[in-house]
């Protein structure tokens, strides 16, 4: 591939896609160029921008709670869209399903809101310290029953995700390790009538020193330095990584290196991402299929329009992703699911409700209309244009629909098309 292909890929890959005439500006520079602005943002000069939750009010009013949800939810998407730290926003994401956290659960939006914060301040930074500051974050501790957690009375739920999901995975930890993390974790209460306050109450908290893999622990950090520190965490934490950037197909073997630049790194996030996101551009990598949330975002940022929260929330339901509201514990299924008959319905109807939002005078639809696939391709952001099979089947799908009809259709369809879907 080019550099013009690789910045594409990467940016489906990464960074949710681009804008309309990005990859002209920045196919000049390089891709190396590319990937060091997305892994390293403020050393290149790219400043944040606000949390998408700022000037949001939250009421006590359980009918508001719905309302609530949803205008973060549409915050947070069009912050997907428009924020110059994409990359920063992916690995958002991806820790919204790896510490999954529920909406459903958890009930308010205001705590939801300072746990996306959470995820995206330490996105790319210290997974220590993520870590730490996940299992005594309210949302956690409302979700897996931590604040219930006291001396006497220790609350396993969190103790056992911590090292089941969230550092050393299945396998790897015994049941004695469980009821040890439990332990030392309790003494954590959320105050809702506070603003979704964290306190640590001492006389809740049971201080008899424990014994995790081998260390002994008292509280939440030396819990979570135990755990962190376990060899199995780095390659459990690369591994998982891996597959989210490169795809589940890609070599395993991989993994050990990816595992040994985490330890290096003292288990600093961006060092491992560039050196995953590398090894894809050298052609390393398997298909990744897009899931509804990034593959939305991707399309929107091709089109240059917005959607109303309403419309996107209850299509990527539909389709199995909707945002705050992971279907369990685990967080979203892996890469299979997207390609079944239910999400790539879903998937079809966002693609012809973000359409209706383009203008009359669209490039995009004039392309589609008159048939120019390269420049249809091209607008949406594959330097490579379509494949002979997605343009037969677009120049078959054309040919069923009146002429003053085919540029809104055609568009749609591509959008939809597996070429817009795995990156």
């Amino acid at each position: 591939m080019n550099d013009r292909e690789q910045i594409s890929r990467l940016a489906r890959r990464a960074a949710f896609g681009l804008t309309a005439g990005a990859l002209d500006r920045l196919a000049p520079a390089g891709v190396d160029s590319y990937l060091d602005t997305l892994v390293r943002p403020a050393a290149n000069g790219v400043s944040t921008s606000p949390d998408p939750a700022a000037g949001l009010t939250f009421s006590t009013d359980p009918t508001m709670r719905r309302e609530e949800g949803l205008a973060l939810a549409g915050r947070w998407l069009d912050h997907m869209v428009s924020t110059p730290r994409p990359l920063e926003e992916a690995m958002t994401w991806f820790w919204h399903d790896h510490f999954a956290v529920s909406l459903g659960q958890v009930k308010s939006a205001e705590p939801m809101a300072r746990y996306l914060a959470l995820l995206r301040t330490n996105a790319l930074g210290n997974f220590r310290e993520l870590v730490a500051k996940v299992s005594i974050d309210a949302a956690m501790l409302v979700f897996l029953d931590g604040a219930t957690s006291t001396i006497g009375a220790p609350n396993e739920n969190f103790g056992r995700e911590l090292l089941e999901l969230y550092t050393v995975g299945i396998g790897n930890y015994t049941e004695p390790d469980v009821r040890a993390a439990a332990t030392a974790l309790t003494g954590w209460v959320v105050r809702p009538r506070e603003h979704y306050a964290t306190t640590f109450v001492r006389s809740r908290h049971d201080p008899t020193p424990q014994s995790l893999f081998g260390r002994t622990v008292s509280d939440v950090a030396s819990v979570v330095d135990a755990a962190v520190r376990s060899p199995a965490c780095a390659t459990y934490i690369a591994r998982k990584l891996a597959v989210w950037f490169l795809g589940p197909d890609h070599d395993p073997s991989l993994h050990a290196a990816f595992a040994k630049t985490f330890v290096d790194n003292d288990l600093e996030v961006a060092p491992l991402v560039r050196a995953i996101l590398r090894v894809g551009l050298d052609g390393r990598g398997g298909e990744l299929v897009l899931a509804p949330v990034p593959w939305l975002i991707a399309a929107r940022k091709a089109l240059g329009v917005t959607l109303d929260v309403r419309v996107a929330h209850r299509y990527l339901a539909g389709a199995g992703q909707a945002p705050l509201m992971p279907p369990n514990v685990g967080g979203w299924p892996g890469p299979g699911a997207w390609l079944g008959s239910s999400s790539t319905a879903m998937r079809v109807s966002l693609a012809s409700a973000l359409v209706d939002q383009l203008p009359a005078s669209s490039p995009l639809l004039r392309a589609a209309s008159i048939g120019d696939l390269a420049t249809l391709a091209a607008l949406l952001g594959l330097p490579g244009a379509f494949s002979p099979a997605t343009k037969d089947a677009l120049a078959a799908f054309a040919a069923t629909k009146p002429a003053g009809k085919a540029g809104a259709a055609v568009t749609a369809v591509a959008l939809s098309s597996p070429d817009l879907l795995v990156a």
